[in-house]
């Protein structure tokens, strides 16, 4: 009997280690809405509910693979074949933000992803000013993962940046806006809060 107790006080453990993570996650994730990013002007606008997106269904253009973006907070932005002034200046800020969180860049990942066509050359042109930046394309399994960045007051046509978290939800998408700088700053103020509050990623 004692030993049937002692392996469910294991088993109960084990589990509860298991799910320290998401909980921590979801804690992070409500604590925000209410206290942090929702309850001030200047910040991301949350995505409500959050919604579940499987980066790793996209085309990754090598040597980066989907392994690059499990388990990390992900600055994802969009494109077509060629990247204009809105994916230049994205890809600036997103560059600059990852730069700004110092220690914590490790868990943080940029995404770009390249629509209606081969993202091999765009890739290449990109990869000397960033050459952390991942590219990838829907391919033949992306399509839903891409109809999912899809929703009131924000789309694909590279106006916005998201967020997805380390468990691979759409949680929140800042508009580039007029002035370059302060959409940086509120990026920069909404990721470190991120960083800070939740241990998972």
């Amino acid at each position: 009997m004692t030993h049937t107790n002692t392996g469910r006080r294991q088993l109960l453990f084990l589990i509860g280690l298991f799910l320290l993570p998401p909980i921590g996650a979801w804690l992070a994730w409500n604590y925000l809405s209410t206290h942090g990013v929702s309850g001030t002007t200047n910040k991301g606008v949350l995505v409500q509910p959050a919604r579940p997106v499987d980066l790793a269904s996209l085309e990754f253009v090598p040597p980066e693979s989907s392994d690059q973006v499990k388990g990390r907070w992900v600055m994802v932005m969009f494109t077509g074949v060629e990247c204009g002034q809105r994916c230049q200046q994205w890809l600036y800020l997103s560059r600059q933000v990852r730069l700004s969180v110092n220690k914590d860049m490790p868990r943080v990942r940029r995404l770009l992803v390249v629509q209606g066509g081969d993202a091999t050359a765009l890739h290449e042109a990109l990869a000397g000013e960033h050459p952390d930046l991942l590219v990838a394309t829907a391919g033949s399994t992306g399509g839903a993962v891409l109809a999912s960045f899809e929703g009131p007051g924000f789309g694909r046509e590279g106006g916005q940046l998201f967020l997805v978290d380390p468990l691979g939800n759409l949680m929140m998408y800042h508009g580039l806006g007029g002035d370059r700088r302060m959409t940086g700053k509120r990026l920069l103020r909404d990721l470190q809060k991120l960083l800070k509050v939740s241990q998972v990623g």
